[in-house]
């Protein structure tokens, strides 16, 4: 794209998103709206950040890198599919601190959102609820008669556990992992690359072969076969397990042989002598890892998509991949699975939509997420390098086809399979929430630094959580 062209399309996107839309109707409800300008002040209260008409739709966005990043992108994944089904909508789109404006913000202000696209595994909890912004949207599905069943079904077992007996979000997007890896050096150990389906057992096996060193001219350079990051890992596990008891509220359940199966599965990778875990983002940066587990936004990041990343994010990625000698030489593949003949991934990385009961366009946002929802809208996103939460082998096959940056690289991989499906706790059980456990500490503390057994370390960190549960239960928290 020319710099000219693409300076226009920033400055148009800029004022399509920092302006209302125009038109005579504003709310698609009739009725629905606020009293008066809405101002949402700095955290001391002295300085007015945002001022929101009152018939303004306000749309925070968090937990989206790319969104927040770039205007260009806000429109183009965003902004665009609202304007055209809904011409006459005003709807500002605000990325989490911009202007400084964060959760804290609402709270001071009094101030919220009508729309918050979040992450809904951690933050349902963590902020949604802090924050008091929760509000089951099953009434309106019902006035709408919104068809959850299209969703996928994994992202929707999280919805239903962490809404305790209600549906607090709507899965939109998942910002799923992927296995990268570095085909020269495949070619160079003759190894077959990896492929869909291709078990934990095989990608240890091709792990030993591919951990190395040699001599490149003065210099010698030493090959890591494969790091994926065990915090991810854990938490978005293969077996769709959660870090909490089925049946008694408050109470972390780790120890246990299904727990001690998928840590020691991905302990032994680590247990390869030159092996040892640093990163994933050495894979690009130095070259000096050989398969690499990340996530689509890395994908967009490192094939450095022009319209989401600003110029010298982009440079930068360039200048690691030539300086590494990887620019050119890698493709992704589905990540490995726990079992022969399986097709299941993670558990999905999903961000959904939630509308704080603070909003009094209530209607008008449920209408806008329907639309957002739709296949039309999905399949868009699909193009433009999003995966979203509805699956259809037209959506699947569609992904990245807008995105020039991604040609050549098997993009089947994005879709492929089907998210690890969790257990859903009842309301009694599953409480006000999900408790922000130290889950890391399995790994990188007590395994990777002071060298215990992966069951000593399910047990450490099981007792030491409970604990703490207590102890802020004492203190009066619910969650």
């Amino acid at each position: 794209m020319r710099a000219s062209r693409r300076f226009a399309i920033l400055m148009l996107a800029a004022a399509l998103l920092l302006l209302p839309a125009s038109g005579a109707l504003a709310a698609l409800v009739e009725g629905e709206g606020y009293s008066g300008v809405r101002k949402i002040l700095s955290e001391d209260g002295s300085t007015v950040l945002l001022e929101l008409e009152p018939d303004e739709l306000f749309i925070f966005v968090t937990n989206n890198k790319i969104m927040e990043k770039s205007q260009a992108a806000r429109e183009r994944l965003l902004g665009q599919y609202i304007r055209e089904r809904f011409p006459d909508l005003k709807f500002r789109i605000v990325v989490w601190d911009d202007m400084g404006i964060r959760e804290k913000n609402f709270e001071i202000s009094g101030v919220y959102p009508d729309m918050v696209l979040e992450l809904i595994d951690r933050n349902t909890t963590r902020t949604i609820k802090t924050y008091g912004m929760d509000y089951d949207l099953t009434p309106l599905i019902e006035k709408y008669n919104f068809d959850l069943s299209r969703i996928d079904e994994a992202s929707m077992a999280i919805v239903y556990d962490r809404s305790t007996g209600g549906v607090l979000s709507i899965p939109f997007e998942i910002n799923d992992y992927i296995l990268f890896y570095n085909k020269a050096i495949f070619d160079k150990k003759n190894e077959p690359y990896p492929y869909a389906g291709m078990t934990y057992d095989e990608a240890y096996e091709k792990t030993q072969r591919l951990t190395f060193a040699e001599e490149v001219g003065d210099k010698i350079m030493s090959y890591k076969g494969y790091q994926q990051h065990p915090d991810q890992y854990l938490k978005l596990n293969q077996l769709g397990l959660i870090p909490f008891s089925l049946t008694e509220r408050d109470k972390v359940v780790l120890d246990t042989p299904e727990w001690l199966q998928v840590v020691e599965n991905m302990s032994r990778f680590y247990d390869i002598p030159g092996n040892v875990w640093n990163k994933t983002d050495d894979f690009w940066q130095k070259g000096s890892v050989v398969m690499a587990v990340d996530h689509i936004e890395r994908l967009l990041q490192v094939a450095m998509v022009e319209d989401y990343w600003p110029a010298n994010e982009r440079e930068q990625w360039l200048k690691w991949q030539m300086d590494a000698g990887v620019l050119g030489n890698w493709d992704i593949a589905p990540i490995p699975v726990m079992f022969e003949g399986d097709d299941t991934i993670y558990r999905p990385n999903v961000n959904g939509w939630f509308i704080p009961k603070q909003s009094q366009m209530k209607e008008t946002a449920f209408q806008v997420i329907m639309h957002l929802l739709s296949d039309e809208v999905q399949m868009g996103r699909a193009k433009d390098g999003m995966k979203g939460v509805v699956n259809t082998p037209e959506i699947a096959a569609a992904y990245g086809t807008n995105l020039p940056e991604l040609q050549g690289l098997n993009l089947s991989a994005v879709y492929w399979g089907k998210g690890a499906v969790q257990p859903v706790r009842s309301p009694e059980v599953a409480g006000g929430g999900y408790w922000d456990i130290a889950l890391w500490k399995v790994y990188r503390l007590y395994i990777i630094q002071q060298g215990y057994t992966p069951e000593i370390a399910l047990k450490r960190v099981e007792q030491e959580e409970n604990q703490w549960i207590q102890e802020r239960i004492a203190e009066g928290r619910e969650f």
